[in-house]
């Protein structure tokens, strides 16, 4: 608990009094905890050397919370975070990659309401992914461990993916979502078929518009320069004089 307490407050803390803080924490004696604790000790422990700018050794943490207790959310989560602002900084595929995983093993024990942070930033930064698609690689490579009933939320945003470099991978997922609820998966793809088909309709009608020349029977409908208004009167006849016959 003061772990936390030094945490929360350490936006506002001076350089000496965070290092004083990481000091506690290492100094700590963890020999009378279970192994969820020290994990979770460990990767707050994590989290404040990132905070401080030792990022080596806050790598290190992480991985030997994780390594310590695989099942523990917290500990993935903060990884996450942490790899996850390194990405943004350079869009280093390796820590995109890296990220990426670690937020997808937070959310294998998680609940679905309290996984939904982590998917959407998974589908968020499949969006940065390269050419090689490592990003969508490894979204293919884990996400078999996390729920189906956890991707429903987000069937609208996979099926965007499907044009995208990793229409491929998304699809395995969809796949697999698909096989535990059909029916939530079977609307939403029959409303974007239906969705592209009219447009592509559309698209192609003004497209023959467009590159249609002009008929006979329009170009007759058209008034030449010489024809003159009718205005629904008649022209008047005028009779030649004829003159009377002499008997």
């Amino acid at each position: 608990q003061q772990v936390k307490c030094y945490l929360m407050t350490a936006n506002i803390m001076e350089p000496n009094e965070l290092q004083e803080a990481l000091e506690f924490i290492e100094s700590t004696n963890l020999k009378y905890f279970s192994k969820e604790m020290v994990s979770e000790f460990l990767a707050l422990k994590g989290t404040f050397q990132a905070q401080i700018g030792k990022l080596e050794d806050a790598n290190k943490s992480f991985s030997a919370a994780v390594q310590l207790h695989d099942g523990l959310v917290k500990a993935w989560a903060l990884w996450g975070d942490f790899l996850d602002q390194l990405f943004n900084e350079d869009r280093n595929q390796t820590l995109g990659v890296a990220a990426l995983t670690c937020y997808l093993h937070a959310c294998r024990h998680q609940s679905e309401p309290k996984s939904r942070k982590y998917l959407a930033r998974t589908i968020w930064m499949l969006t940065y992914d390269d050419e090689k698609g490592s990003l969508a690689e490894a979204l293919d490579k884990y996400y078999m461990g996390i729920p189906p009933m956890h991707w429903l939320p987000w069937i609208p945003q996979l099926l965007t993916c499907l044009v995208r470099n990793e229409g491929t991978h998304i699809l395995n997922l969809l796949c697999s979502v698909g096989k535990a609820y059909p029916q939530a998966v079977y609307f939403p793809i029959r409303t974007l078929y239906l969705t592209l088909k009219m447009e592509q309709k559309e698209k192609y009608k003004s497209e023959n518009q467009s590159s249609q020349p002009p008929t006979l029977s329009r170009t007759l409908s058209q008034p030449t320069p010489t024809d003159t208004p009718n205005d629904g009167v008649e022209p008047m006849q005028i009779e030649p004089d004829v003159k009377p016959q002499v008997m």
